[in-house]
């Protein structure tokens, strides 16, 4: 046979494949209504055809067929799919007769059509799951805008209503509205901590972030800033160690949340009753600072999932964004963020570097 031609059903339509030139031996572009009107014509039903000579063709309107098209000689095999639906057809065709071993070819040829078969049904997979992917990214990326836009609307009048609390507490004399202040700026506090977090998660997915790291920043004075705060809102036992001799180039933006993130994720998912350690140090060219707590429950955390974004942990009523942030955060740096646990002890242990 002169020409091999494969072709591919896609719904109610046709597409060649490939059309092969033995002789040549090249692909080659041919008119793909002839081969559309062969086949409409000649194909019927599912079983292969086999014609080595139209002169003897048992049909006289198959033979007229490819005779139009100056064809002797003719074969199309149905490609069929799992679920025995044509997807596709294979065909040789040849301008003058040609004797083929029958028997042979009624071998090869179903384990041929097979192998196409999985191919286009591989195809199709693969651009199904494309289509997916690309339809979850669209979403993905549209959701973090809102979510961007949202937060930075709200950002401001949460700190005006901080603001305002805070003022109304100091200057208050009335016990009770004195109180009922406090609860307003603790509950925008918590408010503004969960806009914080959606803000930094939208930097580090748009890239919004800072080109190099040249504020030299007093670590522990920064921790102490922080730890202060936490003594006005917390009550919890807090264990601190510093070991800091020197300032550190980071982003101190972004270092305080880092530690904000992981005090609150202790105070959140800790043991109420139990102590929380806080060291932070210098060792072997990297800043590192660890906050340990003990688990509430028996049940330990699955480590992989915890820096997963708006994963929570169990009764948070946060977006489930501190820890994503915070592991963003330390590879910016260049640093990570790395969780050791022993018995009920969990630790969460950041470090960057410090050249």
């Amino acid at each position: 046979m002169r020409y091999g031609l494969i072709r591919k059903k896609k719904g109610n339509k046709w597409e060649n494949c490939c059309v092969y030139d033995y002789q040549s031996q090249q692909i080659i572009v041919q008119d793909s209504d002839i081969y559309v009107k062969i086949y409409q014509e000649v194909r019927k039903g599912l079983e292969p055809i086999y014609i080595d000579n139209i002169d003897r063709c048992a049909k006289q309107q198959w033979g007229e067929i490819l005779q139009e098209f100056g064809l002797k000689s003719y074969i199309s095999y149905p490609i069929l799919n799992k679920n025995k639906t044509i997807v596709g057809h294979l065909s040789f065709m040849n301008d003058e007769p040609v004797e083929f071993d029958r028997p042979k070819l009624e071998t090869l040829f179903p384990f041929c059509g097979d192998l196409i078969a999985i191919n286009f049904s591989d195809n199709n997979e693969t651009q199904h799951f494309r289509n997916m992917l690309e339809q979850e990214r669209i979403y993905s990326k549209n959701r973090d805008l809102i979510l961007f836009s949202l937060a930075h609307d709200l950002n401001n009048p949460i700190s005006i209503i901080k603001l305002l609390s805070q003022y109304l507490e100091q200057n208050l004399e009335n016990g009770t509205q004195k109180i009922l202040a406090k609860k307003i700026e603790n509950t925008s506090s918590r408010m503004k901590g969960v806009i914080d977090d959606i803000l930094d998660f939208s930097n580090t997915r748009f890239g919004r972030e800072v080109e190099s790291l040249t504020e030299l920043v007093s670590m522990e004075q920064l921790i102490q800033q922080i730890l202060s705060e936490f003594e006005v809102i917390h009550d919890r036992t807090i264990l601190t160690t510093l070991r800091l001799p020197l300032n550190v180039h980071s982003d101190k933006n972004k270092m305080g949340r880092a530690f904000v993130n992981l005090i609150s994720n202790a105070i959140k998912h800790g043991a109420p009753h139990k102590e929380i350690e806080i060291s932070a140090f210098i060792e072997k060219d990297n800043f590192i600072f660890r906050v340990t707590n003990h688990l509430s429950t028996s049940h330990l955390p699955n480590t992989p999932d915890l820096f997963k974004p708006f994963v929570r942990g169990s009764g948070s009523k946060g977006l489930g964004l501190g820890l994503y942030v915070t592991k963003e955060i330390a590879k910016f740096h260049k640093g990570d963020v790395e969780i050791i646990r022993e018995d009920t002890k969990i630790t969460f242990k950041f470090w960057i570097p410090i050249k």
